[in-house]
């Protein structure tokens, strides 16, 4: 069989998502129109239909959207879409983005959204950048006088709202801004906030996007010390590492007082960038599909329809690595908010306490242009 017979198939469920046009759409509409590929599977499934369409089809493949699993095609599939005993997917080659969710059993290959701790079916693709990415002005030099945080707000650290953090900022005349919505415009950041507060569980299933955006958008970037953040981390310079407030001041400070180190940081961001550039992801991706994906699913095309029983014994090990998993999360969670319980006991019934986040700024050099 030739290159014509085979066909990849991005699987879209109608109740989740709408995408009525997306046979329509290319790359330039995904920048034109970020919000519609905000989510789970839109951002990974839409999206890389989009974006890689083209590059399948030049192969000779076919390539189509929309719900279901034809059978003998390979599908690529969010995890949410492959999670149910009674689907017929069975009879495709089961390309699934794990996203943060847990383990994928049900499949033939699995994607994960960082390198860490990958297992033998699973395969490292790192997230597309954030669609519409506008890179922070030149003309603001290396002043540091905006510092923003673009993402939800459900796991961002209590400390966002600090009074004492709020002042110490004021008091450097830096303005803190939590965007959660329009995340594309970088133009006017000067120092970009990758933190969140989460279990280390995970954490451990995150994708390190919000450093890479920042690199994309020559922005310094103060991180916490999230696995995929360090596991990407090359220089001392690719980011700085922060874990409180307090942290963040002192940073803040650091580039203030080291307008070449803001420059170093920029430039180096804008080279390491390049490796998770829309480009960039779309050749690792097609390299996955030559390399390896459609080998396998020639060697196994002919056995796919019989493989039912395969799939009902893979989805009852997938629903007990996610029943595993939840278990995992929620003995964290305890142990975490117990550790919390007693630390406030602690130091409620300390005598003597008080933070410096009020310190004032460093004496002498007050802005950098």
């Amino acid at each position: 069989m030739g290159p014509a017979s085979v066909r990849f198939h991005f699987v879209l469920d109608p109740r989740a998502t709408r995408w009525h046009d997306i046979a329509t759409l290319g790359d330039g509409d995904v920048d034109r129109m970020p919000r519609r590929f905000v989510g789970g599977r839109n951002s990974w499934i839409a999206q890389g239909f989009v974006r890689l369409r083209r590059a399948i089809e030049s192969r000779g493949w076919a390539a189509t959207a929309g719900p279901g699993f034809p059978p003998g095609a390979i599908c690529i599939a969010h995890r949410d879409d492959v999670n149910d005993f009674a689907l017929h997917a069975h009879a495709s080659f089961l390309v699934v983005v794990r996203a943060d969710r847990a383990p994928v059993e049900a499949c033939d290959l699995a994607i994960v959204q960082n390198a860490l701790a990958v297992e033998r079916h699973e395969r490292f693709v790192p997230l597309w950048p954030q669609p519409g990415l506008l890179p922070r002005r030149g003309d603001r030099g290396t002043r540091v006088e905006r510092l923003a945080y673009l993402g939800r707000t459900d796991s961002a650290p209590a400390w966002f709202e600090d009074a004492a953090f709020r002042r110490a900022l004021r008091a450097r005349r830096i303005e803190l801004e939590v965007r959660t919505r329009d995340w594309s415009d970088y133009g006017d950041i000067d120092v970009a906030l990758a933190v969140r507060s989460e279990l280390r569980g995970v954490l451990a299933q995150k994708p390190a996007t919000k450093l890479y955006n920042g690199w994309l958008a020559g922005v310094p970037v103060l991180a916490s010390p999230e696995p995929a953040y360090r596991a990407l981390r090359r220089k001392a310079i690719d980011f700085i590492e922060v874990r409180d407030a307090a942290d963040v001041l002192r940073a803040l400070d650091i580039l203030r007082a080291n307008p070449g180190l803001h420059r170093a940081m920029a430039a180096n961001g804008l080279a390491r960038g390049g490796e998770f550039a829309v480009d960039a992801i779309r050749a690792r991706w097609m390299d996955l599909l030559e390399r390896e994906v459609v080998p396998r699913f020639m060697a196994s095309r002919g056995a796919i329809a019989a493989r039912a029983p395969w799939f009902a014994m893979a989805m009852a090990r997938q629903k007990a690595r996610s029943r595993a998993h939840r278990m995992r999360l929620g003995i964290e969670s305890w142990v975490r908010d117990a550790s919390a319980a007693l630390e406030e006991a602690r130091e409620r019934w300390s005598p003597g306490a008080g933070g410096r986040l009020d310190a004032k700024p460093p004496r002498g050099r007050t802005a950098a242009g």
